[in-house]
């Protein structure tokens, strides 16, 4: 009953904090957006898939590595086990995020050049090298933290790094001046030295608690194979990125094809995903509980939460889905002062009803060992956005964009549902 209480205590607290750095992060992009404009916003994007694919290649898989290997040893009691799996996850880190962010350093300028197509990005990219290994090491901690129930300590210090990322990078951006690479450079810096002072104060507080003395265990073998599959998944989101402001340009100006891949990915998905954050903590709560009771053949109460859940999923889209439509033009003016996001926010409402509910269908899935399915399903369905972005775009402009999105997202979830449901079923006659 304790854990399973403190499993509940520990879910709400992120999901209070959850709301709170998506809240803070929205509020960040609406006064982003009024300093570096719409298309600023599309160039900064751009820069930041960059650096996404290069955090997944450089975290290789170790975040869930360094959850798994630290909970284990923590689920013992071995103290010892604790550090030993911590500073090999950190080793492991520092040596793969190192060697990636210099691979960026060295390949800033043709990425920006010839990828891109924009050399303002060139000085971003390279100083986004530099700071690379400093936000994965920092999540190996924060692995650390979840794995052995530090939940609290862990919350304070997020939202002392976001305050403190959302000042200083304010800071930058006001002695930038108005030169869109200096912009983009200084968000860059905000965003990603901040995580300087989380690495510092996580891994201060758990080496005061750690005995000194410890064996490294491997750290390779759990950490490869997912960050593979993460990297396959990344890079052809990483494609997708790119192929939309390129399709784009290809109904009109680049200018205009920028503003409006900014104003899509900064400014209307940060809201339409706001309200998300509770399912997302009732997603990870329902990996354990499905779990349980996929553990103690327990199908009546299974196959209870499975309804309860989604009923409630679906209900939540409904209700957060007709506010986006109704409210979309007020909240791109209060929010953006753009009536662009307002209207693109009313397109992409009504997809809520599908993209919440997926959200928990996936979690109900791990819980039910059905990892693998879920692997392959996004894998494919990450193909049928590369395709649709590649053939629709040039013809269709944001149309195809939207048509394309919201294809991909349907099948994903339909393929999901459609397997939890055999998968409920297969439960019973185990």
């Amino acid at each position: 009953m304790g854990k399973g209480r403190t499993l509940i205590r520990g879910t709400l607290l992120l999901t209070v904090s959850g709301l709170a750095l998506r809240g803070l992060g929205v509020l960040f992009q609406a006064i982003l957006a009024g300093r570096i404009g719409a298309e600023g916003m599309g160039v900064l994007q751009l820069i930041l898939t960059v650096g996404g694919f290069a955090g997944t290649l450089g975290s290789a898989g170790i975040r869930v590595a360094a959850l798994q290997l630290t909970a284990r040893a923590w689920g013992r009691g071995d103290a010892a086990g604790i550090a030993g799996a911590l500073w090999a996850c950190l080793r492991y880190g520092f040596l793969v995020s190192a060697g990636a962010g210099l691979g960026l350093c060295l390949l800033a300028a043709p990425i920006g050049t010839l990828l891109l197509r924009d050399s303002r990005t060139a000085p971003a990219l390279r100083l986004l090298g530099m700071l690379l290994p400093l936000p994965i090491l920092s999540g190996v901690l924060r692995s650390a933290f979840t794995a052995c129930g530090r939940v609290r300590e862990l919350v304070a210090v997020e939202l002392a790094e976001r305050l403190l990322s959302v000042g200083v990078t304010l800071a930058l951006l006001a002695a930038a001046g108005s030169d869109p690479a200096l912009l983009c450079a200084a968000v860059v810096a905000g965003s990603y030295g901040a995580s300087a002072f989380s690495f510092t104060v996580l891994l201060l507080r758990l080496t005061r608690s750690l005995p000194r003395r410890r064996r490294l265990p491997p750290v390779a073998g759990t950490a490869l194979p997912l960050g593979a599959n993460d990297a396959l998944r990344s890079g052809l989101g990483a494609v997708e990125q790119f192929l939309i402001p390129y399709g784009l340009e290809q109904t009109g100006s680049r200018h205009t094809a920028l503003a409006a891949y900014g104003t899509i990915s900064g400014m209307v998905f940060p809201v339409l995903w706001f309200p998300a954050e509770f399912l997302f903590a009732l997603s990870e709560l329902m990996v354990s509980e499905t779990a349980r009771l996929l553990a103690r053949r327990d199908h009546a109460r299974l196959l209870a939460l499975v309804r309860k859940s989604l009923a409630l999923t679906a209900a939540y889209a409904l209700g957060v889905a007709a506010l986006l439509f109704l409210g979309g033009g007020l909240l791109g003016r209060g929010l953006f002062h753009s009536e662009l996001a307002g209207r693109y926010l009313r397109i992409f409402a009504p997809m809520v009803l599908f993209l919440y509910p997926d959200a928990v269908v996936d979690g109900l899935q791990k819980g039910l060992g059905q990892q693998l399915h879920l692997v392959r399903y996004n894998s494919f369905t990450n193909v049928i956005d590369v395709l649709g972005l590649w053939l629709l775009l040039p013809r269709f402009g944001i149309g195809g964009y939207v048509f394309t999105y919201c294809l991909s997202h349907l099948v994903n979830f339909f393929l999901s549902f459609r397997r939890l449901l055999i998968a409920v079923d297969a439960s019973n006659s185990r």
